[in-house]
């Protein structure tokens, strides 16, 4: 990089083995070599294919950086930041692998360094006689790539096949492991790390053979698949015309019958046809003698008419004259009835005259008992006067009584005030109250809240919580909910700190008593229902045993005020677990005093770890060289879940008050009843007081009521006495009107007597002239039934032709119909001879012919009508079956043919296999032997002909009281599964078909024992003979490690003061090294 740059790029050393190589003809200058290659005889140790040389061109983070890894085992080194996995990245994509196999950018185009636009990458592969360069320029803009193999230029596809040639797999996980991938492995099925170990190390033909297994196996399912549902199919189908045969011979049989029906109706046609022929000729000669009968009608009906129509005209003019008569009595019967109506008017006035003078008679007698019940009151009501007291007696008791109401009312309306004043106060307390319990409600609703965001974030977690609460009782002791759930931050502000010391893992951790019951919850929840939680045994310790390294009063004067222990409330075995893994007893919180001294606190009171109003610290003190002292420090976030927290000593004064209040409310219930039943004795005397009262004012009304009605009365007597009617002069009145009214009546009679006499002369005359024309009407009577009789005759006459001719017509009609229909049924104008033949087996007689087709066809339907589809299709069904039958057979030829094939293959792809996994598993066995563990690799599978199934197993054991347990993401922790995962790539070296292997940080999270013993491994393993490249990233090594002679340290540096690469020399910085050993 230019000197002028202020940042600079990395800068990497290379050392081979324990001491520098002097002897090396190439020396690496800050990663810049002074030759551009190595000679073919320097390249001893390296196997085809693997890497003699990276150069890197504004690559990442780097300017131009070249390494120069050397045949064994490589270790590149350096803190995290400085480039080592920038070396990786640069081996997969100078290689064509993808982006997505390094888990970080997705276009290629972001590996170019900022700034820059263009980066070059150069891998040097090592093959005889002459080396693979593979060159790859890549142009930020656009993402484009551009491909050279050996300086010539060339497409992507060339370096693939170049790459593959050279046994080089980027995309297998057991060869190419980086370092966002060393989950992916971990998590890797069985299925597909048998696939990539295939290819890792067995012979090309074993992993095309297992692929051509699976697609065999896949052909041979779907040809058996196809086979049995065309056997099926051919079963069914000779089933079903098995089933139909017998209905077959039946529909034949039924047809033969049907086929004789067929000829009786065609003579049964010919045979009507000839007996419709013979009527019509009958009726032809009716038709004749009937034309004959008609003439002879006509001529006798013709001299009745003339005697009717003589008849007819005496008949009206004898009508005529009768209606005169009729007339003319009516006209006399009005005038009587006029008469008689006038004479009712008169009766009817006469009565109403006598009527009016009994009215009059009637109405003095009511006046009359009218006075006399009047007076009978006047006399009852001076009696009852005289026992009534007077109203100057009765106004004293009513004065008396009205202070006594009045003193009731008034200690009522005393007790109403009171009661009141309580109620009043009662609401009061009970708002009061209801306000508290709302509050409590919202202090204990926190735990809800908190599973709430649970279940937005962690489902998981919040189904696991919600069946355990459930099922709490399964366990032999509790099991607690997540630690999340049952802590409680006494203050809010300190929720964050509590949040960020517990890992979101432990926070969301079942924290269990039992080792027996951890083991039964995680089959349970785990396994079985395949829900992803954490679960943790809290240790068997007391909780007094965690007691701080300086009590809090030691660290005061630095701003220190408690421990993070003491900010929380939790269950005794919680609050175990997480003193013993975070140890919250012994990491203390700070104020804004700690802040603002920050530098002071880190170097004068010894803690290594704390908080501060907004930070998290962490002292470290490097355990190499001079010991010395690092601080980090990191933002602390504002809490997620915990920020939900519990105010305890809130809760308990909201109950003390709640009771408080309680006590209030019995002590005024108390009173209210008293009052109550007070109020109750003094209605009752009020409504006492009041009765007396109304009985009082009623004597003294009733005295002054009965007064006004004595009076009253006395005036109604006054004016009935007033109204006293004259009886007598009435009575000569009446008398003298009805005298006038008789004699007029008696004029009347004597007309209407007149009138009568004249109505029943006209009435005699006109009964004479009826009974004349009575007898001339007989004799038309009778003159019409003679011509009726004549009609009738002739109407049934031409009746009978109209309908003989309508039946010659319909005959001649049917007769045509039945030939035609005969000729239609026999296809010809006569029947044939063959026809004639069958019907002289015929009966002749028609209903001889329906009783025969009636038994034929009772035996045709004896045989059960069998559809003439089913017929159709049982023999469609027979050709089927044929063909069926011939594809069935073919189909088992190929079949044998496939399975053949299968057991070709299988044969020498499991024998490979075994042999593969057996040493697999020996080199793999041996590794964890060494370490004092056990571990085993097996073949895996439920049927051995779904070569799609076929899998690895990996089961290791890391501690002796433990089982062989499967490796998973879930039983083992990460520095477990990182040294079976290295000691498993181990092993496959061994069987080494692969040119190199690269490994990234996959130490990580191995203890210090693991680490130095799986180091160890891997100088032994790597650094042999003949065994392929190793790179190793790591961003430390521990201290006193074995190195071999055959390994490559290669440190990667980072920092603004590195000098320039072009003033950096490998060979005078070693020899200023070991000048100060000597000193």
């Amino acid at each position: 990089m230019a000197s002028k740059v202020k940042k600079r790029g990395p800068n990497l050393q290379q050392i081979s083995g324990q001491n520098a190589d002097h002897h090396n003809n190439t020396t690496m200058v800050n990663g810049i070599s002074s030759k551009t290659s190595k000679s073919q005889s320097s390249m001893k140790g390296f196997v085809e294919g693997a890497i003699v040389r990276i150069l890197m061109e504004n690559f990442v983070t780097y300017d131009k950086c070249e390494v120069r890894p050397g045949p064994h085992l490589n270790v590149i080194m350096g803190p995290n930041g400085t480039g080592k996995s920038t070396i990786v990245c640069a081996m997969c994509l100078g290689l064509a692998g993808s982006t997505s196999l390094l888990g970080r950018a997705k276009e290629v185009g972001e590996f170019v360094k900022h700034g820059s636009n263009e980066a070059t990458i150069v891998l040097e592969l090592f093959k005889q006689p002459d080396n693979v360069v593979i060159r790859r320029v890549i142009t930020k803009q656009g993402n484009r790539t551009a491909w050279y193999l050996n300086d010539s230029r060339c497409h992507k596809s060339d370096v693939i096949d170049k790459v593959k040639s050279l046994n080089i797999q980027i995309n297998n996980l057991c060869q190419f492991l980086p370092q966002d991938k060393v989950v992916e492995f971990a998590n890797m099925s069985n299925i597909e790390l048998l696939e990539n170990t295939e290819k890792a190390v067995g012979s090309p033909e074993l992993y095309v053979n297992h692929c051509r297994l699976k697609n065999f196996r896949s052909d041979q399912k779907e040809m058996l698949l196809k086979h049995k549902e065309t056997s099926d199919h051919l079963e069914k189908l000779t089933v079903k015309n098995s089933r139909l045969e017998a209905d077959v011979k039946r529909y034949q049989e039924r047809q033969h019958h049907l086929e004789v029906i067929e000829t009786l109706e065609k003579k049964k046609a010919w045979v009507e046809y000839d007996i419709k022929r013979k009527l019509y000729v009958e009726l032809k000669k009716r038709q004749d003698a009937l034309k004959k009968e008609l003439r002879e009608a006509h001529a006798s009906n013709a001299p009745i008419q003339q005697k009717l129509d003589t008849l007819t005209a005496r008949l009206s003019e004898v009508d005529s004259i009768i209606k005169e008569k009729t007339n003319e009595s009516r006209q006399f019967a009005n005038a009587a009835n006029k008469k008689h109506e006038k004479i009712d008017e008169f009766s009817n006035e006469l009565t109403e005259i006598q009527d009016e003078l009994k009215s009059k008679q009637q109405e003095e007698e009511k006046r009359e008992a009218k006075i006399r019940a009047h007076q009978t009151l006047v006399e009852g009501w001076q009696r009852e006067l005289e026992q009534i007291p007077a109203a100057d007696e009765i106004k004293p008791q009513l004065d008396q009584n009205a202070a006594a109401l009045r003193a009731v009312v008034r200690e009522v309306s005393g007790i109403d005030t009171e009661y009141n004043g309580i109620k009043t106060e009662r609401e009061s307390f009970q708002r009061e109250r209801r306000d508290l319990e709302t509050r409590l409600r919202r202090l204990n609703d926190q735990k809800d809240m908190r599973l709430r965001e649970l279940q937005k974030y962690y489902r998981d977690t919040y189904n696991a919580v919600e069946w355990l609460r459930s099922n709490q009782d399964m366990f032999k002791h509790k099991i607690h909910e997540p630690v999340a759930l049952v802590i409680n931050v006494r203050n809010k502000e300190h929720a964050k700190y509590i949040e960020q010391a517990i890992p979101t893992n432990d926070m969301l951790a079942f924290v269990c008593e039992d080792a027996e019951d951890m083991e039964l919850f995680v089959s349970l929840v785990r396994e079985k229902q395949n829900l992803r939680i954490n679960a943790v045994k809290s240790p068997n310790v007391p909780l007094a045993s965690f007691q701080p390294n300086r009590p809090i009063a030691d660290i005061k004067r630095w701003g220190f005020n408690h421990y993070l222990k003491d900010l929380i409330d939790a269950p005794e075995a919680v609050m175990v677990y997480l003193c013993k893994m975070h140890r919250l007893y012994n990491v203390p919180l700070g104020s804004r005093v700690t802040q603002d001294s920050i530098d002071k606190v880190v170097k004068e009171s010894g803690v290594t770890r704390f908080y501060t109003p907004d930070y998290q610290y962490s002292v470290k003190r490097s355990r190499y060289g001079n010991h010395k002292q690092s601080t980090d420090s990191s933002f602390v976030p504002d809490a997620r879940l915990l920020n939900i927290s519990v105010d305890m000593s809130a809760k308990r004064e909201f109950e003390q008050n709640i009771q408080e209040i309680e006590h209030q409310l019995g002590i005024g219930q108390q009173r209210y009843k008293e009052l109550q039943q007070r109020r109750q004795v003094l209605m009752t005397q009020d409504n006492e007081l009041k009765e007396q009262k109304k009985e009082l004012i009623r004597k003294r009304d009733r005295h002054k009521t009965i007064m006004q009605n004595i009076a009253a009365k006395k005036e109604a007597i006054r004016k009935c006495e007033a109204s006293a009617i004259d009886l007598e002069a009435e009575t000569a009145k009446t008398q003298k009107k009805i005298k006038t009214i008789n004699e007029k009546k008696i004029k009347l009679v004597k007309e209407f007597s007149q009138l009568i006499k004249d109505c029943i002369a006209r009435t005699k005359e006109k009964v004479e002239l009826g009974m004349g024309y009575a007898i001339v009407f007989s004799q038309k009577n009778y003159i019409e039934a003679t011509q009726r009789e004549a009609n009738a005759n002739l109407i049934r006459l031409e009746n009978e032709k109209v309908e003989l001719l309508n039946r010659v017509r319909n005959t001649k009609d049917i007769a045509r119909q039945l030939i035609k229909r005969a000729q239609d049924l026999t296809g010809s104008e006569e029947p044939s001879k063959e026809l004639r033949e069958a019907f002289s087996t015929c009966p002749d007689d028609l209903d001889e012919i329906d009783q025969k087709i009636h038994y034929v066809r009772a035996q045709a339907d004896c045989l059960f009508e069998t559809d003439q589809r089913v017929v159709q299709e049982f023999e469609q069904r027979k050709v089927e079956i044929q063909r069926l039958t011939e594809g069935v057979e073919r189909s088992q030829e190929r079949i044998d043919r496939k399975l053949a094939e299968i057991n070709d293959i299988k044969q020498s792809w499991r024998d490979e296999l075994n042999g593969l996994i057996t040493d697999v598993n020996q080199q793999f066995s041996n590794f964890f032997e060494a370490m004092g563990c056990a571990g085993e690799v097996k073949l895996q599978f439920e049927n051995e002909d779904d070569y799609d199934k076929y899998g690895i197993c990996i089961q290791v054991k890391f501690r002796k009281a433990e089982q062989m347990r499967e490796l998973t993401s879930h039983y083992q922790s990460g520095g477990e599964r990182s040294v079976s995962t290295i000691l498993y790539l181990m092993a496959l070296q061994e069987l080494n078909k692969c040119p190199f292997r690269v490994v990234d940080e996959i130490n990580q999270g191995m203890d210090p024992n693991n680490e130095r013993r799986v180091f160890e491994l891997v100088v032994q393993t790597a650094c042999r003979e003949n065994t392929s490249q190793y790179f190793l990233i790591t961003p430390k090594l521990l201290l006193n490690l074995t190195y071999g002679p055959k390994m490559t340290i290669i440190c990667v540096y980072n920092g603004h003061w590195m000098m320039p690469y072009n003033q950096w020399n490998l060979d005078a910085y070693c020899r200023r090294r070991r000048r100060l050993l000597v000193q």
